[in-house]
C-alpha cells in the first residue's frame, strides 16, 4: 500500500494517546517500523511499533500497558494486529545492548512479556533508517548506527540458527501457514546479508527471483509459490502445506546458510 488506511491511522493515534496516558514523561518517542515504515506492507501486514522509554517500565506501568493492549485488541481490525517493542532510550543509544530483553506485546496478543524480538540489529536498522515518528524526535536522533558488518553477520546466524533448529523439529515444513513464511523469511535474511539493507519479505523475494543464478535458480518456483500464497495468511494455520514443497523448502533454507554466508565473505575488506 502506498498510504496508510485512515483506520490504521486512528488505532495508531489511540495507542500513542494511551502509551503517553500511561508513561507520561517517560515516553520518549514512538515509531511505526516493519513493513508499513518500508513502503511494502499489503492488507495482511503486522502493524510493528517501538515505543521509546526513558528508562524501563515499572511493574505500574506493565500493568497499565497490558490493560492498553487489551482495549487496543478489543477494537478489532488493525488493532488485533499490533506487535509493539518498549525500548529504553540507553539502550538504544549503544550497540552493546544488542540482545538485551524488552517488553514486547507479540502480534495478536495482549501479554507484555519479556523479548529481544526488537532488539537485534536488523530492526534497530529498520527503526533508525525507516522509522517513521508518530510522537517525538526522529530515531536517527536517538538510535546508534548500525553498521553493514553487524547486519550481514547476524544474517548469517539467523540462516544458519534457523536452518539448525528445523533440523531438530522439520515437522514445521509441513504447517501452510509456515511453509511460504519461511520461505519468504529466508529471502529476507538473504537480502540482507548481500545488501547489508533491509527490506520486506514480499520485496526480498521478488530480489532474490531477478538474482539467484546458476544451480540456485532451482529455487525459483519455490519462491514464486511462497509470493502467490502470501494474501490470507491466517486462514492456513494448521492446515497441512503442499507436501511436494516440504523437501524444496527445507533445501532452500540450508542453500540461504551457504549464499548468505558467501556474501559475508565476499563483502569483507581484501586482507582481513
Amino acid at each position: 500500500m502506498s498510504t496508510r488506511p485512515a483506520d490504521l491511522d486512528a488505532v495508531l493515534a489511540t495507542l500513542v494517546d494511551g502509551v503517553r496516558d500511561v508513561l507520561g514523561e517517560r515516553l520518549a518517542g514512538v515509531h511505526l517500523v516493519g513493513s508499513w515504515a518500508l513502503g511494502c506492507a499489503d492488507e495482511w501486514s503486522d502493524v510493528d511499533v517501538v515505543v521509546v522509554t526513558d528508562g524501563r517500565a515499572d511493574e505500574t506501568q506493565v500493568a497499565g500497558l497490558t490493560d492498553l493492549h487489551t482495549r487496543l485488541h478489543g477494537l478489532g481490525g488493525w488493532g488485533a494486529h499490533l506487535e509493539v517493542g518498549y525500548a529504553p532510550l540507553s539502550d538504544l543509544r549503544s550497540p552493546m545492548t544488542l540482545g538485551r530483553r524488552w517488553w514486547y506485546v507479540d502480534h495478536g496478543s495482549t501479554v507484555v512479556e519479556e523479548s529481544d524480538h526488537d532488539n537485534t540489529a536488523h530492526a534497530r536498522w529498520v527503526l533508525r533508517e525507516r522509522g517513521v515518528a508518530l510522537h517525538g524526535p526522529p530515531a536517527r536522533d536517538v538510535v546508534a548506527e548500525v553498521t553493514p558488518e553487524a547486519l550481514r553477520a547476524e544474517a548469517l546466524g539467523d540462516a544458519r540458527a534457523r536452518a539448525e533448529r528445523l533440523e531438530d523439529d522439520p515437522s514445521a515444513y509441513q504447517d501452510a501457514w509456515f511453509q511460504p513464511h519461511c520461505v519468504l523469511t529466508s529471502c529476507r535474511v538473504l537480502f540482507t546479508a548481500t545488501r547489508a539493507e533491509v527490506t520486506g519479505k514480499l520485496a526480498a523475494a521478488r530480489w532474490a527471483l531477478e538474482t539467484l543464478t546458476g544451480p540456485d535458480v532451482r529455487h525459483r518456483p519455490l519462491v514464486e509459490r511462497a509470493v502467490a500464497d502470501r494474501p490470507h495468511p491466517w486462514e492456513r494455520v494448521g492446515r497441512p502445506a503442499d507436501p511436494a514443497l516440504v523437501a524444496p523448502t527445507r533445501a532452500f533454507v540450508w542453500d540461504v546458510v551457504r549464499l548468505a554466508g558467501t556474501a559475508a565473505l565476499e563483502a569483507r575488506p581484501p586482507g582481513t
